[in-house]
């Protein structure tokens, strides 16, 4: 029997409740402060992390256990209906019994339960249409501080390495972070002024300035990314009775561009290094190892080989040169913070195992979704269709899947859980 009352809160969130959940979903990018320590020269061993962002996190899991308990009923129905993210979950935190680093498996897992217990509480708590909004505003924040760090705090807002110097970073320690966050937020705006005519001005301004941030990061995958998922987003547009026909074809082509991008990323630089034989063609920056990302994952999957089924524990691989990363590292002669492919780094911490219950998770919510759409074509429908598209999409190239305490992570939690009580429901 469904949970009628699930995901209808018998009264409106107070502002509070609000404030604490985009300020939440905020942090969840991983702004400031990490960019702080690092422009001042502080360093963490990666095994024993930021005591700062610790505390903060502590009392984030702290005040959600609290909430979680006023609707313990509507909570354990929730999770209840997301059986295989707790099967992944349950594998992370066993896989301390043969993890590379324990420790660190064990305080990790802790702050993945608190983030899915975060996303459980967002999935319990608010209609789709508030979720909506609270995410809509906290990458407006992340915007707008990004725009102002580089107007008024430029030596923290830009680049200035020898790699990517002039390059916008906004609040955040690398391009690519700064990129993937615009490129989700420029989404998420501009369905948010397609769908709401009383905001639609609003909803266009945050849209401009995010997509302008965007390019102005010069993050290839991000923009790439952001182009292909404007054509699904498109199906808004169409009347009702020609969506069900049009999202096959759109989502077919998506499919396929996809794939063409990375097939003519990878092959065209090498096509044009054979000489004089081609024709020329000016093909800019173009990087047939996709910025080395190819070598990586070579050496990544030679460890993989040596532990396929289970992995090297949960987080505990990419920890230094006294790790498994640390025979990685030296062949390649420099220092990945991950595998820059969500589905390789997930193989490496939980094995096939692991990447198989997510997987099956991912492929089961998006078929609900794609069924849900054909139904009813709403803002929550089209919304949960671009954030899929954009896990499977961005961990091609970046790794954001299963990190704790990471914004994607907790929406993918909490989307799941919405989507699988929809599906009930219908």
């Amino acid at each position: 029997m469904v949970n009628s009352e699930i995901n209808q809160p018998e009264q409106k969130p107070p502002g509070w409740e609000n404030i604490f959940a985009i300020f939440v979903l905020f942090l969840s990018t991983g702004a400031i402060i990490p960019l702080l320590h690092k422009e001042n020269g502080v360093i963490f061993d990666p095994a024993q992390g930021d005591m700062i962002m610790q505390g903060l996190w502590f009392g984030i899991y702290t005040i959600t256990f609290l909430l979680l308990l006023s609707r313990l009923g509507q909570v354990t129905w929730a999770a209840y209906q997301d059986k295989l993210i707790c099967l992944l979950l349950a594998l992370a935190l066993v896989s301390v019994f043969w993890s590379a680093s324990p420790y660190v498996t064990l305080r990790r897992n802790m702050a993945l339960l608190g983030s899915s217990a975060f996303g459980i509480y967002l999935a319990s708590r608010f209609t789709w249409q508030e979720l909506i909004k609270l995410i809509a505003w906290a990458l407006g924040l992340s915007a707008v501080l990004s725009l102002g760090f580089v107007l008024f705090l430029p030596s923290y807002g830009i680049h200035h390495d020898l790699y990517h110097s002039g390059v916008w970073r906004g609040i955040y320690v690398h391009k690519n972070a700064l990129g993937r966050f615009m490129s989700f937020a420029a989404l998420t705006w501009l369905l948010y002024s397609i769908s709401n005519t009383r905001d639609r001005v609003l909803g266009l301004i945050f849209y401009t300035i995010s997509t302008e941030i965007l390019f102005l990061s010069a993050s290839k995958t991000s923009i790439i990314i952001f182009i292909l998922l404007l054509f699904p987003l498109m199906i808004y547009l169409f009347r009702t009775e020609r969506r069900r026909y049009v999202l096959p074809v759109i989502l077919i082509a998506l499919i396929i561009g996809s794939s063409a991008f990375l097939l003519i990323n990878k092959s065209a630089a090498s096509a044009i290094s054979l000489g004089p034989n081609l024709i020329s063609v000016s093909l800019p920056e173009v990087d047939s190892t996709l910025t080395g990302r190819t070598v990586l994952w070579q050496a990544v999957w030679d460890m993989i080989e040596q532990r396929p089924l289970l992995g090297y524990g949960y987080s505990a691989f990419w920890l230094g040169y006294e790790e498994p990363s640390g025979h990685l590292w030296r062949i390649l002669h420099w220092e990945p913070p991950n595998a820059h492919n969500g589905y390789l780094d997930l193989w490496l911490q939980l094995g096939l195992v692991g990447l198989v219950f997510f997987i099956i998770s991912l492929i089961g919510n998006m078929f609900k979704t794609i069924v849900l759409l054909r139904r009813k074509m709403g803002r929550s429908q089209c919304f949960c269709l671009l954030f899929l598209l954009f896990i499977i999409i961005g961990n091609f190239a970046e790794s954001f899947i299963l990190v704790q305490n990471c914004i994607f992570w907790i929406l993918y939690v909490t989307i799941s859980t919405k989507v699988r009580i929809d599906w009930q429901r219908s």
